[in-house]
């Protein structure tokens, strides 16, 4: 029992030897991160220093891609809209149903026969 309290002495010694040399590790990783962060803001004001002083001008030019917007209406040969017509991100090419006046038949309306099933 004499030799446990020396044991305990060196293992609470040991345990506070890892909490130095983890904490200088960690103040050697943040000392190096800030040396990097100032050589990036070096370089960075010496080529805005560069630009700003240099006599000749550059001319950017940047493409920005816009959806074609469609300003008239397109009726197809049956006399319905064709494709969405007025719709400024179609292209024309649409399917178009043709669509029987309701007077003609109950039974042939599309959505009528698309959802017969679930009617009865």
């Amino acid at each position: 029992m004499k030799n446990m309290g020396a044991l305990m002495a060196a293992g609470a010694m040991k345990m506070g030897m890892v909490g130095i040399l983890a904490f200088k590790a960690l103040a050697l990783l943040v000392g190096k991160a800030l040396l990097i962060s100032k050589l990036a803001f070096l370089l960075a004001a010496i080529i805005g220093l560069k630009k700003l002083f240099s006599q000749e001008k550059h001319v950017t030019y940047e493409v920005v891609a816009h959806p074609h917007h469609a300003h008239h209406e397109h009726h197809d040969h049956h006399g319905g809209a064709g494709g969405g017509g007025g719709d400024s991100y179609s292209s024309g090419w649409g399917r178009s149903i043709e669509v029987a006046p309701k007077s003609a038949s109950i039974g042939s309306d599309p959505h009528t026969l698309a959802y017969k099933a679930h009617a009865q």
